[in-house]
């Protein structure tokens, strides 16, 4: 899985462009002012930036070389997730950091955000890529724009709650756990419909 996950990141770096400029951007204003927008925007970044990724395997014919190759479907499918994951953590990982050095967040706040983060991250993946590997990412472009939209509204509802003095616990606990269920459940779907799809010259 490795080599197919450098390759990724690879080609993540070569096309990255303005797009790492974006990501620095909200991660800065996430770990420094908080609010669901920067936050929500601050995994979506990067994860649209390996969404890209979709789309060049796609014009490049990837998938159906892919198959000559010694790589089984699942394999290929296993490290699209991989890579969402850890897109997914790294953005957490780094707005964590930056509010921690900026001195500016309870402990509380600094639960609240990383779940949102993972949250969103976790069920925006797991409902798009299904529909990637099934129409390709040209034809699943509008989807992804609609469930971003629904996961942002749904989200600023989320994190006004997460931020709340009265919420429970352990419902920190119970939304990634939900989510974590949502992403396996969708790695598992996709691997079905990339067992299935049938490529010219595969």
């Amino acid at each position: 899985m490795m080599a197919l996950l450098l390759k990724d990141v690879f080609l993540m770096r070569r096309r990255s462009g303005i797009m790492l400029l974006a990501i620095a951007i909200f991660v800065f204003l996430s770990g420094v002012q908080g609010g669901v927008v920067n936050t929500v925007m601050a995994v979506m970044m990067p994860l649209m930036l390996g969404f890209t990724t979709f789309a060049y395997d796609q014009n490049d014919g990837w998938e159906a070389y892919a198959c000559a190759l010694p790589f089984s479907r699942k394999l290929v499918v296993q490290s699209k997730y991989v890579l969402a994951l850890g897109c997914i953590l790294l953005s957490i990982f780094l707005v964590l950091v930056i509010g921690l050095l900026a001195s500016r967040w309870e402990i509380h706040t600094v639960f609240s955000n990383a779940v949102t983060q993972f949250v969103f991250g976790a069920f925006f993946v797991s409902i798009n890529y299904p529909l990637i590997f099934k129409f390709g990412f040209e034809k699943s472009r509008l989807y992804y724009i609609l469930v971003m939209v629904a996961l942002m509204s749904i989200g600023s509802v989320l994190a006004s709650l997460l931020q709340s003095a009265s919420m429970p616990a352990f419902i920190l606990v119970l939304l990634p756990i939900a989510s974590i269920c949502c992403f396996t459940a969708s790695y598992l779907l996709s691997c079905s419909i990339m067992k299935k799809k049938e490529f010219s010259g595969s």
